[in-house]
């Protein structure tokens, strides 16, 4: 869609809501409110977007595409009970369909319901539109969960006849293999569908990302030249190429496709911090630090790139500037929490001072803290960081950081849960006391927090006790 067509999207997007925020009266054709519904779908704008669909279905009832519109809503909200119940209301209102069907399977994959129904549903919509490309490729994706490569290599053929252009879905399958674990047949079913089209650089771009996959290095940059042979240069192929020359340490033509990748994209910071990884990896730091910088200029949440640059400082001894970036990266933008502790490990290892003060930097870019608890705490109990878990979040406590009663309660149960999974049952006793007095529904997923909790008989017997 060129920048025209999302202009006059956008406008008519903003002359609908007008017209709903300010009650006011305009006709939209069938064909308009398609494309309303599909920006509102784009930007996920769910208030209007139900709006919209509702709007269309009351204006042009007989239009089935208005109700898998509704379907499709309901996916993106993953209420899949809802889209099911919608596509059962479509079969029994309008005629049978390949759009039925194909949402049909879609709903059974995203919900794994083992329905064995998928192929049957294919098939019927094939009956429907026997040359709809589409249904062809998903065929092909059913039979790889099948197992059945040669049937599903059948169909991928049909769709790249039918049209070309599906060669770039073709990621797709990387994908799908990797999801089932499938890495063998993965390569076998690339290596055929190479064969059958030997001047298709997508094939062989997928036959080196399943071969990388397979820690088959040297196949997988002849796969990625045969790839840049077909359709000339591909940043990404340049860049997977890149990874496979560094698995097998040739960081010279490593760093020659991360070059390559780069100047093909120059928004591409993973590039620029693989460049600043392989200069590292030879103890280059000075080399490296330019590089993970720019990568973070880039993007000033990438991980890898902060982490780089804070082990790139302390290898050259200067850990004050390491300091210093770290609470500035923190600072000026929210970072995630597995970096939060990453961090501290340079430092001092476990230093619940340092990551408490980088906690409360990135509180300050929050409106949720919970969530920002909740996850720290899930963190602390996955990496059995009990004890510097509960350190930090009693400092929040201490500091009265969090003013709000509900969040503070399901703080208490934090610091139950990580107090009792660092075997001291008094002060986890303490703060369940505290949090099944404030919040008694809630002990239901402090059970959930960790499946050792419900090894604890203290805890089943506080749980007991305040029930009554």
């Amino acid at each position: 869609m060129d920048s025209f067509e999302n202009f006059e999207n956008s406008e008519l997007v903003n002359d609908f809501i007008n017209c709903l925020d300010n009650n006011l009266s305009r006709y939209f054709d069938s064909e308009e409110l398609e494309m309303i519904i599909e920006e509102l779908m784009n930007t996920f704008n769910f208030q209007y977007l139900a709006l919209a669909i509702d709007h269309a279905i009351a204006q042009f009832p007989n239009e089935s595409i208005f109700r898998f519109y509704r379907v499709k809503k309901y996916i993106l909200e993953f209420q899949m009970e809802n889209a099911e119940k919608e596509l059962e209301e479509i079969e029994r209102t309008f005629p049978p369909s390949a759009d039925l069907y194909i949402e049909k399977v879609f709903l059974s994959n995203m919900t794994n319901k083992k329905t064995g129904q998928t192929i049957k549903w294919l098939n019927k919509a094939l009956a429907l539109e026997p040359n709809d490309p589409d249904i062809h490729f998903l065929m092909g994706h059913e039979y790889v969960r099948k197992n059945d490569i040669l049937t599903a290599i059948k169909y991928v053929t049909l769709a790249l006849q039918t049209d070309p252009m599906f060669a770039d879905n073709l990621f797709t399958y990387s994908y799908l293999f990797e999801e089932l674990n499938k890495p063998e047949e993965a390569v076998k079913f690339f290596t055929i569908l190479t064969e059958e089209f030997p001047f298709l650089g997508a094939a062989w771009f997928a036959l080196g990302f399943t071969l990388s996959w397979n820690s088959r290095f040297e196949e997988a940059i002849d796969a990625y030249n045969f790839a840049l042979t077909c359709d000339g240069d591909i940043a990404a192929a340049h860049f997977n190429m890149a990874n496979a020359f560094f698995e097998l340490k040739d960081y010279d033509k490593a760093l020659h496709n991360y070059f390559e990748a780069y100047n093909l994209d120059n928004d591409d910071f993973q590039a620029l911090t693989n460049i600043a990884d392989c200069y590292a990896v030879q103890k280059w730091f000075d080399e490296s630090l330019e590089y993970y910088f720019k990568a973070y200029d880039k993007n000033p949440t990438h991980n890898e790139a902060i982490l780089g640059i804070v082990n790139a400082l302390c290898e050259l001894g200067k850990i004050s500037e390491a300091h210093a970036f770290v609470e500035n990266a923190f600072e000026k933008n929210p970072q995630n929490i597995d970096l939060l502790f990453s961090v501290a490990t340079f430092f001092e290892t476990e230093d619940a001072n340092f990551i408490y003060n980088l906690a409360k930097l990135t509180l300050n870019h929050l409106d949720n803290y919970d969530h920002f608890f909740f996850f720290t705490t899930q963190f602390c109990i996955y990496n059995k960081m009990y004890e510097v878990g509960a350190k930090i979040l009693e400092e929040f406590l201490i500091n009265k950081y969090v003013k709000d009663e509900e969040t503070r309660s399901l703080m208490y149960y934090y610091l139950a849960a990580l107090y009792f999974l660092n075997e001291d049952a008094v002060n986890g006793s303490n703060y369940l006391c505290d949090a099944l007095l404030l919040n008694y529904d809630w002990h239901k997923n402090f059970m959930e927090l960790s499946p050792l909790l419900e090894t604890y008989p203290e805890i089943l017997k506080l749980i007991e006790l305040y029930s009554k």
